[in-house]
């Protein structure tokens, strides 16, 4: 376990992109009216707002693919470590976008 690589910077950026993105689509979506509501008849989902989900969602998807090409590194120690270590790295500076677990 000690004889783990640290994740490479491209690595921990490409992390935070996706925690970044992914914070954006919960917040737009959290701020949608409850599909209770809208199906209830007391509220709708604008078309605006449909735009502005599906434009966070497409970037949260670029940012994933992104991050999916660089996870791995020499010296990870297994998919299980390197997600935990770049994670951690990523996260480690404070930068931890609002929501994310």
């Amino acid at each position: 376990m000690a004889d783990l690589t640290p994740p490479p910077p491209a690595a921990i950026e490409a992390q935070r992109a996706f925690d970044a993105a992914d914070a954006e689509c919960r917040r737009i979506s959290d701020a949608l009216p409850s599909s209770v509501a809208v199906a209830a008849g007391e509220a709708i989902v604008t078309e605006e707002q449909r735009v502005e989900l599906q434009a966070a969602r497409d970037a949260r998807m670029a940012a994933l693919h992104a991050l999916l090409a660089v996870k791995r590194w020499d010296g990870d120690g297994g998919p299980k470590e390197a997600e935990a270590a770049l994670r951690q790295a990523a996260r480690a500076a404070g930068d931890e976008p609002s929501g994310a677990a």
